[in-house]
């Protein structure tokens, strides 16, 4: 009788803390899938400040550039005075889908919550599971402060109406698996469009242009579209997963400015099914022209015959935009300007290259100004910038030479008025800055 009083008593018991390590496991499961959809969000990139250390990681303070003033990315870690520690799943979800903070303020789009409104709530609350998993970071960002009227954030309410179209993504039965999957991945988590889309007056999303390019200031997010020449048409499957994952692809194109911290943040993560789930929906969607571009970009260019020639031919080229390549340029990318090297560490070639054959050479500029760090897991990728070398004329000789030889000649047109604006934006100075003495 004692043995099954016993039993009865601890069988509850044991009932509990079977539920109990079934939540656990749970719980520990869903972090896992939060870190990966986080990661696939690319969180970090806008809620982390530049250069700061991992135990400050989604701490915010990352600095957006807008046409009306900076925005910065608010602290989204597990803190509750400056986080989001003591949110609601239904505030986090709010956030995050219909772009409404946890005190009902309107958020500015530089969040992109026009795309992360497709995402499913299962996914947001994940993603938030994870986000308190981590330590808080206990210290309040950068402040946004726009100028009026744009601080008057009750204003994007009637942004919203134009530019906003809330829900989630259905699945499209008539579609494989694999296409609803990189849809879901492109047009939600990765927010692709987001920077890739072209904007409209009010600077929402122009949709009936998905995909076509997009203004970034003084960069250029590609037309990333199948039309053959403007976009990626004639890029195979395997190109497009090498590039999202490597960021490089021989003969085609390397990853630099946003679309290089896109893949060293969060693409190269992927698995290599969501990797080519994401090609497979890309290479659907409308193909959209561009009148500027009349052969691929990756069709562009020759590689310079007789380097040292060309020094003296005052005809076809600038004599000091010719010396400034051979002087800056020759020892990596080679004075046939074909590259040096082979596989992921090789410098690559400035002809048949998607930046250089473009009729817009700002992201030829940007390069030359900022140059190029990608952290890989295969390793470091870097060329240096040469804003502290060249002056704002210097480098208007040499994209212009670039563009001439080894790219889109309608690239051409680089001013020193433009280097200096883009310059300016990038926070980049010339000469160097001096501190302490020390040139830097």
């Amino acid at each position: 009788m004692r043995i099954k009083i016993l039993l009865a008593a601890l069988l509850p018991l044991a009932a509990a803390a079977s539920a109990l390590a079934d939540d656990a496991s749970s719980s520990a499961e869903m972090i896992k899938r939060g870190a990966y959809l986080a990661t696939a969000a690319d969180c970090t990139a806008c809620h982390t400040a530049p250069g700061a250390a991992k135990h400050v990681e989604f701490g915010g303070g990352y600095p957006l550039a807008s046409p009306f003033g900076v925005i910065y990315g608010t602290n989204i870690s597990s803190d509750k005075q400056f986080g989001i520690g003591d949110w609601s799943d239904d505030e986090f979800v709010r956030a995050v889908r219909d772009g409404v903070g946890k005190d009902g303020q309107q958020l500015y789009p530089a969040m992109p919550y026009d795309s992360f409104t497709k995402m499913k709530r299962e996914d947001v609350l994940a993603i938030k599971a994870y986000l308190l998993s981590l330590p808080g970071v206990h210290a309040a960002p950068a402040k946004t402060d726009l100028s009026f009227p744009f601080n008057q954030r009750w204003g994007m309410t009637f942004w919203k109406w134009f530019n906003f179209d809330k829900g989630a993504l259905k699945n499209d039965p008539a579609k494989s698996d694999d296409w609803n999957r990189g849809r879901y991945l492109v047009d939600a988590l990765e927010h692709c469009g987001t920077c890739h889309t072209p904007r409209n007056l009010t600077m929402g999303m122009d949709n009936s242009k998905a995909f076509a390019g997009g203004d970034l200031g003084s960069w250029v997010a590609f037309n990333i579209t199948p039309d053959k020449n403007a976009g990626i048409g004639n890029w195979s499957q395997q190109d497009l997963v090498t590039y999202l994952k490597t960021g490089n692809v021989a003969g085609k194109a390397s990853a630099s400015g946003a679309m290089a911290e896109a893949i060293e943040h969060s693409l190269q993560h992927l698995t290599d099914g969501d990797l080519n789930a994401i090609a497979t929906y890309i290479r659907s969607v409308p193909a959209i022209s561009d009148d500027r571009q009349t052969q691929p970009r990756d069709q562009w260019g020759k590689a310079a015959s007789n380097v040292f020639a060309d020094r003296s031919n005052a005809v076809k080229f600038d004599q000091s935009a010719s010396a400034l390549f051979n002087s800056n340029c020759a020892a990596c990318h080679g004075q046939s300007g074909a590259g040096i090297g082979k596989g992921f560490h090789a410098y690559p070639s400035l002809f048949n290259h998607t930046t250089t054959g473009a009729a817009d050479s700002r992201n030829l500029v940007s390069v030359i100004l900022g140059g190029v760090q990608r952290h890989m897991s295969q390793g470091e990728v870097m060329m240096p910038s040469f804003a502290n070398q060249l002056t704002d004329e210097q480098i208007a000789q040499l994209s212009q030479y670039v563009s001439k030889q080894f790219g889109d000649p309608a690239g051409a047109t680089v001013t020193a008025k433009d280097v200096a604006k883009m310059r300016k934006a990038a926070d980049l100075t010339y000469p160097p800055k001096i501190e302490d003495g020390t040139q830097k």
